[in-house]
Protein backbone atom coordinates (compact mmCIF):
# COMPACT_ATOMS: atom_id res chain seq x y z
CA UNK A 1 0.00 0.00 0.00
CA UNK A 2 1.26 3.55 -0.95
CA UNK A 3 1.34 6.59 0.91
CA UNK A 4 -1.83 7.88 -0.50
CA UNK A 5 -3.77 4.73 0.00
CA UNK A 6 -2.66 4.95 3.70
CA UNK A 7 -3.94 8.22 4.21
CA UNK A 8 -7.38 7.46 2.37
CA UNK A 9 -7.83 4.31 4.19
CA UNK A 10 -7.40 6.48 7.70
CA UNK A 11 -9.74 8.65 6.74
CA UNK A 12 -11.99 6.61 5.36
CA UNK A 13 -11.79 4.45 8.96
CA UNK A 14 -11.60 7.41 11.01
CA UNK A 15 -14.83 7.33 13.88
CA UNK A 16 -14.89 10.95 13.54
CA UNK A 17 -16.28 11.08 10.14
CA UNK A 18 -19.22 8.86 10.62
CA UNK A 19 -20.12 10.82 14.04
CA UNK A 20 -21.79 14.05 11.81
CA UNK A 21 -23.31 11.63 9.63
CA UNK A 22 -25.20 10.10 12.29
CA UNK A 23 -26.37 13.36 13.74
CA UNK A 24 -27.17 15.02 10.55
CA UNK A 25 -29.01 11.95 8.92
CA UNK A 26 -31.21 11.90 12.56
CA UNK A 27 -32.35 15.41 11.62
CA UNK A 28 -33.86 14.67 8.15
CA UNK A 29 -35.46 11.57 10.04
CA UNK A 30 -37.32 13.73 12.23
CA UNK A 31 -37.88 16.42 9.93
CA UNK A 32 -39.86 13.89 7.90
CA UNK A 33 -41.77 12.58 11.25
CA UNK A 34 -41.88 15.91 12.49
CA UNK A 35 -43.82 16.85 9.08
CA UNK A 36 -45.98 13.70 9.17
CA UNK A 37 -46.90 14.94 13.22
CA UNK A 38 -47.65 18.04 12.15
CA UNK A 39 -50.05 16.93 9.20
CA UNK A 40 -51.49 14.29 11.75
CA UNK A 41 -51.97 17.37 13.94
CA UNK A 42 -53.59 19.65 10.91
CA UNK A 43 -56.21 16.94 10.36
CA UNK A 44 -57.46 16.34 13.51
CA UNK A 45 -57.58 20.02 14.26
CA UNK A 46 -59.52 20.39 11.12
CA UNK A 47 -61.87 17.76 12.11
CA UNK A 48 -63.11 19.53 15.03
CA UNK A 49 -65.82 22.39 15.58
CA UNK A 50 -63.05 24.94 16.38
CA UNK A 51 -60.21 24.48 14.43
CA UNK A 52 -58.26 27.39 15.82
CA UNK A 53 -58.71 26.80 19.22
CA UNK A 54 -57.01 23.00 18.60
CA UNK A 55 -54.09 24.03 16.64
CA UNK A 56 -51.32 25.21 18.83
CA UNK A 57 -51.72 22.80 21.58
CA UNK A 58 -51.21 20.16 18.87
CA UNK A 59 -48.64 21.81 17.35
CA UNK A 60 -46.87 22.14 20.57
CA UNK A 61 -47.31 18.23 21.31
CA UNK A 62 -46.50 17.23 17.68
CA UNK A 63 -43.02 19.45 18.19
CA UNK A 64 -42.65 17.81 21.10
CA UNK A 65 -43.12 14.47 19.38
CA UNK A 66 -40.36 15.33 16.89
CA UNK A 67 -37.70 16.10 19.14
CA UNK A 68 -38.14 12.88 21.42
CA UNK A 69 -38.41 11.44 18.30
CA UNK A 70 -35.44 13.19 17.09
CA UNK A 71 -33.11 12.20 20.42
CA UNK A 72 -34.61 8.70 20.14
CA UNK A 73 -33.18 8.22 16.13
CA UNK A 74 -29.78 9.88 16.78
CA UNK A 75 -29.26 7.28 19.63
CA UNK A 76 -30.16 4.09 17.59
CA UNK A 77 -27.67 5.60 14.95
CA UNK A 78 -24.95 6.22 17.00
CA UNK A 79 -24.65 3.47 19.49
CA UNK A 80 -20.93 4.87 21.02
CA UNK A 81 -21.89 7.95 22.17
CA UNK A 82 -26.16 8.02 22.26
CA UNK A 83 -26.59 10.74 25.08
CA UNK A 84 -24.42 13.16 23.05
CA UNK A 85 -26.00 12.56 19.67
CA UNK A 86 -29.77 13.13 21.05
CA UNK A 87 -28.34 16.35 22.85
CA UNK A 88 -26.32 17.69 19.62
CA UNK A 89 -29.77 16.50 17.43
CA UNK A 90 -31.48 18.28 19.43
CA UNK A 91 -29.00 21.63 19.20
CA UNK A 92 -29.40 21.51 15.43
CA UNK A 93 -32.96 20.71 14.67
CA UNK A 94 -33.64 23.58 17.70
CA UNK A 95 -31.09 25.55 15.32
CA UNK A 96 -33.06 24.68 12.50
CA UNK A 97 -36.27 25.56 13.76
CA UNK A 98 -34.80 29.58 14.85
CA UNK A 99 -33.53 30.10 11.50
CA UNK A 100 -36.81 28.94 9.73
CA UNK A 101 -39.22 31.10 12.83
CA UNK A 102 -36.95 33.88 11.23
CA UNK A 103 -38.68 33.97 8.07
CA UNK A 104 -42.10 33.44 9.49
CA UNK A 105 -42.06 36.45 12.50
CA UNK A 106 -45.35 38.27 10.75
CA UNK A 107 -47.32 35.33 10.57
CA UNK A 108 -46.77 34.26 14.20
CA UNK A 109 -47.61 36.31 17.31
CA UNK A 110 -44.01 37.11 18.99
CA UNK A 111 -43.30 35.88 22.13
CA UNK A 112 -41.02 37.05 24.77
CA UNK A 113 -37.06 36.42 24.53
CA UNK A 114 -37.43 34.37 27.97
CA UNK A 115 -40.01 32.05 26.59
CA UNK A 116 -38.13 31.48 23.33
CA UNK A 117 -35.12 30.99 25.41
CA UNK A 118 -37.04 27.95 27.61
CA UNK A 119 -38.78 26.72 24.79
CA UNK A 120 -35.64 25.68 23.04
CA UNK A 121 -33.91 24.34 26.11
CA UNK A 122 -36.99 22.38 26.59
CA UNK A 123 -36.92 21.21 23.76
CA UNK A 124 -33.14 19.92 23.17
CA UNK A 125 -33.76 18.16 26.73
CA UNK A 126 -36.81 16.82 25.07
CA UNK A 127 -34.51 15.21 22.57
CA UNK A 128 -31.83 14.09 25.28
CA UNK A 129 -34.65 12.23 27.31
CA UNK A 130 -35.77 10.33 24.14
CA UNK A 131 -32.19 9.27 23.62
CA UNK A 132 -31.63 8.42 27.30
CA UNK A 133 -35.27 6.31 26.66
CA UNK A 134 -33.17 4.05 24.26
CA UNK A 135 -30.00 3.65 26.48
CA UNK A 136 -32.47 2.52 29.18
CA UNK A 137 -34.53 0.28 27.40
CA UNK A 138 -30.95 -1.15 26.32
CA UNK A 139 -28.95 -1.17 29.25
CA UNK A 140 -32.12 -3.08 31.36
CA UNK A 141 -31.67 -6.38 32.82
CA UNK A 142 -34.02 -9.12 30.95
CA UNK A 143 -35.77 -10.76 33.51
CA UNK A 144 -35.59 -14.67 33.35
CA UNK A 145 -38.33 -16.42 34.11
CA UNK A 146 -38.65 -19.13 36.58
CA UNK A 147 -40.59 -22.58 35.73
CA UNK A 148 -42.60 -23.73 39.04
CA UNK A 149 -42.05 -27.27 39.69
Amino acid sequence: MNRSQTKTAKKVNHPGNTAWKAEFLALVISFCIGALLILVASLVANLTADPGKWIRPLAVFAAALTYLFAGMVAAKLRQDAPLASGAITGLLLSACLLVLSLFFRKSVPVLPTYAIVLLHAGTILLSLLGAYLVVWKQRKPKRKKHKHR
